[in-house]
């Protein structure tokens, strides 16, 4: 056996294992690309298995450790809280619509923006101080102000994305749910009954709106009254079609006309302006393109087309 690895150069061992490496980490990624893929009911099969584990864990434990964090935060929280109420009232807010509705959610929040600028500072001047050419005055001041900047208000753009994304998940299916509901009330039930059902059909498919409609059916049920339910359903999530459902409905109940029509009417209204938006946005299509037909698509064509004639020319010209 060792004559038989005498001659077997120590190079040729680490390309080897280098190789065979290089095969797993190939098949790895091939089998996560294609093969990761999971059918649409496994995976609401697998949110329906893990929501039914949900009752085995503690719901405060979140909440005792974003209470930790608010107290570490806390002295960072007041030097960052604006002055006046209404910025701190659209803070939370935000907040709520992003779906953080603690009482520390705003104290974590200005704790982490105020913590984030010494922290980006730090890496900045380790950055500085161990580059070959490290930058001077008033170069370094003007480049740190910047990234300090960026760090500052970088909670900020989180907390949009993370608002957009929610309202996109309550805005995609909600057309759909409103037809669900529109069935179930002419079908015969009640309007708290109808709730209750379309929350636990859409719950699989829509988790976020499931929750929230399923909240507002609790309060009802705890003694609020409807329209404040709702009012409060469309304060809590900031979507536009659930303020017009909220309107809707009160009126109905001033009024004493028909639910269901009025909520036929509504779904109506939520179908044609869906396709409305997919209209626009198809639309401008040919607007965006504008830009990189420019920039990339009719240079490379003018080269082609125009690159053997101005070649013709030069040699015609005499030229090398």
């Amino acid at each position: 056996m060792g004559d038989l690895f005498a001659g077997i150069s120590t190079e040729l061992i680490v390309a080897a294992v280098g190789g065979l490496l290089c095969v797993i980490a190939l098949a790895v990624g091939a089998r996560s690309m294609f093969g990761g893929r999971h059918d649409e009911v496994i995976d609401r099969l697998e949110r329906t298995t893990h929501g039914m584990d949900l009752g085995t864990i503690d719901p405060k434990t979140p909440e005792k450790t974003l209470a930790r964090i608010a107290n570490i935060l806390r002295p960072l929280a007041r030097l960052a809280k604006p002055s006046q109420g209404e910025e701190l009232s659209r803070i939370n807010m935000s907040l709520v619509h992003a779906g953080y509705r603690s009482d520390n959610a705003v104290e974590v929040y200005l704790g982490v923006k105020l913590l984030l600028t010494p922290i980006a500072f730090l890496i900045l001047w380790v950055i500085n101080d161990h580059s070959d050419k490290p930058m001077e005055f008033p170069m370094n001041f003007c480049v740190a102000l910047i990234f300090i900047a960026f760090a500052f208000f970088m909670p900020n753009i989180w907390l949009a994305n993370k608002t957009g994304k929610r309202k996109t998940a309550i805005e995609q299916p909600l057309p759909d749910a409103m037809d669900l509901l529109v069935t179930c009330v002419e079908a015969g039930l009640s309007l708290d009954s109808a709730m209750a059902r379309v929350s636990q059909e859409m719950e699989l498919v829509a988790p976020i709106l499931a929750q929230e409609l399923k909240q507002t059916m609790f309060e009802i049920q705890a003694g609020v009254k409807r329209s404040d339910a709702f009012h409060r359903l469309s304060n809590r999530t900031g979507v536009a079609d659930l303020k017009s459902l909220s309107a809707m409905i009160i009126q109905t109940e001033l009024f004493g006309t028909s639910v269901s029509r009025a909520l036929r009417v509504h779904s109506d209204g939520m179908r044609v302006k869906r396709m409305q938006v997919a209209e626009e946005k198809a639309a401008m299509i040919s607007v965006k393109m504008t830009v990189p037909l420019i920039l990339l698509i009719l240079p490379s064509l003018m080269a082609v087309v125009l690159g053997p004639a101005a070649l013709m020319v030069a040699n015609s010209m005499g030229g090398p």
